[in-house]
């Protein structure tokens, strides 16, 4: 039975106003991978993955001479090449016919279509900010290996997975990230410790982030020692224009993401210390937030119809050693 809308003079006569955009009241703050598919984006067409060489050590058979002096000219090996599989990501969208006729009406402002698309858009952005921060994905040792490779593979010294793109860390140590385990409270002193360990001449972090409580810990000691910073010089604009309020350590923007994996335990996350210089959003094909070419349409459900929503691609981090972390911080 239809539910009446006029129940009185007024809601009889007057038309409704539905919005014709969502409102997001459930995926949260998803800044890292905003910061990523914003400014980090590279397009490949296709392969079945990528690749990339790292350095691992200098050469050491060059240098000063004079006249006739003989240099060694052997051969060195120095290169390692890392790997990282596509990966492929898909959002349904599904609705029935007596959906669509009923929502096929002037009266109609927000479209079903178009609410089920971006909401299906949302889903997946989530669903990647998730594993990229939480996943150990092809890299690590987690049992489920079709995510992309995320956060806890990449800042990581061995603790969480053994290896990273496909070489094994206990014999590749320049991909160790710089993990403080040890200290559990947090301080300005602590804070410099595990910036400058991830400093290596002009390489230094971008980003620092964490969840909400880590956050205000922070906050808590700029106000205590009246080093709060004011103005938009001292946080990201970027950032702000999209609506992620930061603070800043040492001009580093830090902001709040929901999406980082827990530190000590469940009520306190972990603070990453990242240089997002040396990361890559990889797309492949052009498949990002994608939508295939028509419906497909079940024989049994007379009207029903799916849509797919397709992502394709991989994170890659070239230098996981420039990557930090504080991972037991609890007071």
């Amino acid at each position: 039975m239809p539910t009446i809308i006029g129940t009185d003079e007024v809601l009889s006569l007057s038309r409704r106003i539905i919005l014709p955009f969502i409102t997001d009241q459930v995926y949260g703050s998803n800044a890292f991978f905003y910061r990523l598919n914003s400014g980090g984006k590279k397009r490949y067409e296709g392969g079945t993955h990528i690749e990339a060489p790292f350095m691992y050590q200098e050469l050491t058979n060059g240098g000063a001479f004079q006249g006739y002096d003989t240099m060694d000219v052997s051969p060195q090996e120095t290169i390692k090449n890392g790997g990282w599989d596509m990966k492929e990501y898909a959002q349904p969208i599904t609705i029935d016919r007596r959906t669509l006729i009923r929502m096929n009406s002037s009266q109609a402002v927000a479209n079903e279509l178009s609410v089920r698309g971006e909401q299906a858009a949302m889903q997946m952005a989530s669903n990647l900010g998730t594993d990229l921060s939480r996943s150990e994905g092809s890299s690590g040792t987690g049992s489920d290996l079709k995510k992309i490779t995320g956060m806890q593979a990449v800042i990581d010294a061995g603790g969480n997975t053994t290896a990273y793109a496909g070489l094994t860390r206990s014999s590749n140590t320049y991909l160790n990230a710089q993990i403080d385990s040890s200290t559990t409270t947090l301080t300005l002193t602590a804070l410099r410790t595990a910036v400058g360990n991830c400093t290596f001449g002009a390489h230094a972090p971008t980003l620092i982030r964490s969840r909400i409580e880590q956050y205000n810990r922070y906050w808590s000691l700029c106000v205590t020692n009246q080093r709060f910073m004011v103005g938009q010089g001292e946080t990201d604009a970027g950032l702000a224009n999209a609506g992620f309020r930061n603070l800043a350590f040492d001009g580093i923007p830090w902001i709040v993401d929901d999406k980082v994996a827990d530190g000590p335990n469940t009520s306190n996350s972990k603070i990453e210390l990242l240089n997002e210089n040396v990361f890559e959003l990889a797309i492949f094909a052009g498949q990002d937030f994608t939508m295939e070419d028509g419906w497909r349409k079940p024989v049994n459900q007379p009207g029903a119809m799916t849509h797919f929503l397709f992502w394709n691609g991989e994170v890659v981090c070239t230098a996981p050693q420039l990557q930090g972390a504080l991972t037991a911080i609890a007071a």
